[in-house]
Formats: C-alpha cells, sequence, structure tokens
C-alpha cells in the first residue's frame, strides 16, 4: 500500500494536521474490506427523512396513507441495498414520541401531524421486518431529554404568548412531559426539556429504551450528541438541586446527572434475555490537548492533557453537552461509539489578510478516537458528513468523503462508517453529491457484513 499526500482542492498546497507542517497521508487506491459496518442515520425528526401522512376529512390515516408510507419505507430499503450498506440507525424517538407501538410514549406527529393519533400501521416495526429480509442490521436511534422543538413563548394565544403550562396542555395525554411537568425545564430558546437531573426522567426514558429492545429484532439501541443542550438551560432550582446532591460545580452535577442515565441504560439492557448493543453518537470533539490553553486557562474543562488536537475555542461534549463519552468508554457502559467527525479534511479558510484560519480537522479527530477506542476497548465507527457536500468551500470536493474513508482504512480498529444522512442519497440537486456517491459506488462494490 502506497501512501500519498492530498492536495487541497481549492488552492495550493498539501492538507496538514492541526498546527503542524506535516502532511496526512492517504492509501493512493481504496481497499473494499469483507466486514465493516456501513450505516446511514434515517432522521425522523422535523420530518429530515420521512414523509408526513395525509389525513381524511375525518382526521383519519386511509388505507392509501399508509400503502404509500410503507412503499417509502421499503424505498429506503432498495436505496440502503443499492448502495451496499448494512445499516439503518432509524430514529424511533425524536422528541418524546413514538415511530413504534408503545405503552409509553404517544405516536409521534412527524407521521400523522398529529401527535397521538394511530399511523395505522406499526412504522418501525415494519422497518425492522423488512430490512431483516435483506440482511440490514437496524439501530433504534432516540433523543433522551428533548420534548419540544419551539420556542415556547413565541406562541400566541388570546394576543399574549403561551405560558409553559399552556404549551404542556398541547402535548397528547400520555405524553410524559403532560403526565409530570414538573419533570420538565426549558432551555435558553424556551424549548421543553425532560430534566436530566430527574430521577423519574432517568427510568422513564431508560424503560422506553427497554421497550423497544425487548419488544423489536434490533442490534442496538442508539442516542446521538444531544444531552444537556447546546444553547443551555433556564433552570432556577438548578443550584438548590445540585448542592442537594452533593455537588459544589454545576458542570459535575451535570455531567453526574447524565452519567448515571448511561449507567441505568446500560445495566438495564444487560438483562434482557439477548444482546442488544448500546451506541452513543457524540460531537466530534471530546476534550482538547491542554497545549492549546493559555498558562492562565489551564484548568478550563475543555482542557485535558490527553484531548484532541484542534483549537481550545471548540465545543466539546465534556464542557458544553456534559457528555463524559470517555468515561462512558472506559466503564463500559457503551458498546460502540460513532463520532460525529463532520469537518473536512483541511477545514482551514483564508482570511481578507491571507492567514489561515482553521479550529479543526477531520484527521486529528479520527486518530484521537482510534486512541481513545483502543484503550477503553470500545467498538469504534466514524460518523461522516454527507449532507455538506456540495454546499460550500473545500466541500465542493467530489473527493472529500472517498479520501475520508481511504484515511479511515489507515486505522484497523475503525469498524466502520455512518452518513448523515439519509436524504443526500436520494438528493440530485447538487452536482457534487451525486458525484461523490457515484465515486461510492466504485469503492463499495458488494454487500459486506457488518461489524
Amino acid at each position: 500500500m502506497k501512501l500519498i499526500p492530498i492536495k487541497i482542492f481549492d488552492r495550493d498546497g498539501n492538507v496538514k494536521y492541526f498546527g503542524t507542517d506535516e502532511d496526512v497521508l492517504i492509501p493512493d487506491t481504496y481497499e473494499e474490506k469483507d466486514e465493516e459496518l456501513r450505516g446511514v442515520w434515517v432522521s425522523t425528526v422535523a420530518n429530515i427523512d420521512v414523509p408526513v401522512m395525509k389525513l381524511d376529512d375525518n382526521g383519519k390515516v386511509t388505507n392509501e396513507e399508509i400503502s404509500k408510507y410503507k412503499d417509502y419505507l421499503l424505498s429506503i430499503i432498495k436505496k440502503v441495498k443499492e448502495y451496499h450498506l448494512n445499516t439503518v440507525i432509524f430514529q424511533v424517538r425524536p422528541v418524546n414520541d413514538a415511530l413504534y407501538e408503545s405503552k409509553m410514549n404517544p405516536w409521534s406527529s412527524v407521521l400523522t401531524g398529529v401527535e397521538g393519533l394511530y399511523p395505522g400501521f406499526d412504522p418501525f416495526g415494519f422497518f425492522v421486518e423488512e430490512a431483516k429480509k435483506e440482511n440490514i442490521s437496524v439501530h433504534a436511534w432516540i433523543n433522551p431529554y428533548r420534548a419540544g422543538r419551539v420556542d415556547i413563548f413565541s406562541i400566541m394565544k388570546d394576543d399574549r404568548p403561551m405560558t409553559k403550562e399552556e404549551w404542556i396542555a398541547t402535548l397528547a395525554p400520555n405524553n410524559f412531559a403532560r403526565v409530570h411537568p414538573e419533570c420538565t425545564i426549558l432551555t435558553k430558546q424556551n424549548k421543553l426539556l425532560l430534566d436530566p437531573a430527574n430521577e423519574m426522567v432517568r427510568e422513564f426514558v431508560s424503560d422506553s429504551i427497554v421497550e423497544i429492545a425487548s419488544k423489536y429484532d434490533i442490534k442496538a439501541v442508539h442516542i446521538d450528541d444531544y444531552f444537556y443542550p447546546y444553547e443551555y438551560i433556564n433552570d432556577e432550582l438548578e443550584e438548590e438541586k445540585a448542592k442537594d446532591s452533593g455537588f459544589d460545580k454545576i458542570s459535575d452535577f451535570r455531567r453526574h446527572n447524565v452519567d448515571l442515565m448511561i449507567e441505568l441504560i446500560h445495566n438495564k439492557l444487560s438483562k434482557l434475555p439477548r444482546k442488544v448493543e448500546f451506541g452513543i453518537s457524540p460531537f466530534g470533539i471530546y476534550r482538547t490537548d491542554s497545549k492549546y490553553f493559555n498558562e492562565d486557562d489551564k484548568d478550563n474543562e475543555k482542557a485535558w492533557e490527553l484531548g484532541s488536537n484542534n483549537a481550545a475555542g471548540c465545543t466539546t461534549n465534556y464542557a458544553n453537552l456534559y457528555a463524559d463519552v470517555f468515561k462512558w468508554m472506559d466503564e463500559g457502559w457503551i458498546d460502540y461509539v460513532v463520532p460525529q467527525d463532520y469537518f473536512d479534511l483541511e477545514n482551514s479558510k483564508i482570511d481578507e489578510d491571507g492567514n489561515t484560519k482553521c479550529l479543526v480537522k477531520y484527521a486529528d479527530l479520527v486518530k484521537w478516537w482510534s486512541w481513545a477506542a483502543k484503550v477503553t476497548n470500545c467498538k469504534l465507527y466514524i460518523g461522516q458528513a454527507l449532507y455538506r457536500v456540495g454546499s460550500e468551500g473545500l466541500w465542493n470536493n467530489p473527493e472529500e468523503i472517498p479520501n475520508q474513508l481511504k484515511y479511515n482504512n489507515l486505522y484497523h480498529n475503525v469498524s466502520g462508517t455512518v452518513f448523515f444522512t439519509y436524504k443526500d442519497f436520494t438528493n440530485n440537486e447538487r452536482e457534487v453529491l451525486v458525484k461523490t456517491r457515484d465515486i461510492l459506488k466504485t469503492m463499495w462494490t458488494k454487500d459486506v457484513k457488518d461489524k
């Protein structure tokens, strides 16, 4: 295998590792594996990857709509097979609701536009059974805390902003947030959130996951990067809760709350009669190497002597989302990790003064997560940004994703890749995206077993 440098797509020079003059090298040819996970996320939140069923004049789902929806689900499976993928990570609980038959969560509004309305069949159950016929593994993707997507106070009622209590009353009668409003808080953007500090929330979320894992023949349950939200929270009682729990620092308290949920999910899944894996897809940066921080900022929680090579100002799982993913890997609470490495290989821009600006690069993160997975003995896949191809700058290179796949192959413990998101396998409007998919077909030429 010959290693070669990567030419920067839109200017002279080669791709370098972050903050260095070292070339990032990739194999000159792609070697197709016989066993690896090749996956795609099917995002149902906001109907990103799925349609809404039309209702008749009586507000019911017709047989015709049911048939059309089933056909659409079958088309996903057909497209997955076309590209020789073998895994679908299907979002089944996007907003404290369900795209599956549940005794605990209401039917999702993404199905019919109405929360709690029976769609006429079990979409996830149907998908799992049809995928199995084609040897496609299915992971059930849930969002643990998100209970609303709208700014509650932007919704008007009687010429005034709606209150939190009034908005909660619009949810389905069996929605946990409506049954237990005391278990909810708001984000800084006034969106409803299940309180991560609440024990009832942890039990409810973990029991919801067990319900899915017990009911369906799935390979894994899966949580993405949304723990404490990116926009932070409004909770006037949080300091009191932290002190009552023995914590002086809010950040430690928050990480502890998420730790408790992850461990609880692990413990409950381990008691099932068959193995159902538990995976996490975190934001791409866990913590940043301390060397990038000034001496007077060494105590910044983003900094860690074993962190990744990227700029000090980057968002991190540990300090911003309060997700101690490395700990979960090390404790053996999760079976696999899929870091969202949604950056291009160079990921730098030239400013008006001719200076190069860069915060983080793809290769540095793959390298770090490969190390982290090795020392914790955790299975590793890489999450890749198919959705960004053809959008701007260096993503206009149709070889970007193929080069990333070649780079992944340098690490023996990278056991596969997952693309975000499904609609980018069907979108033909961006020429660069179409070219990228054409190249992908020349690289993945056969069905392989997932890993």
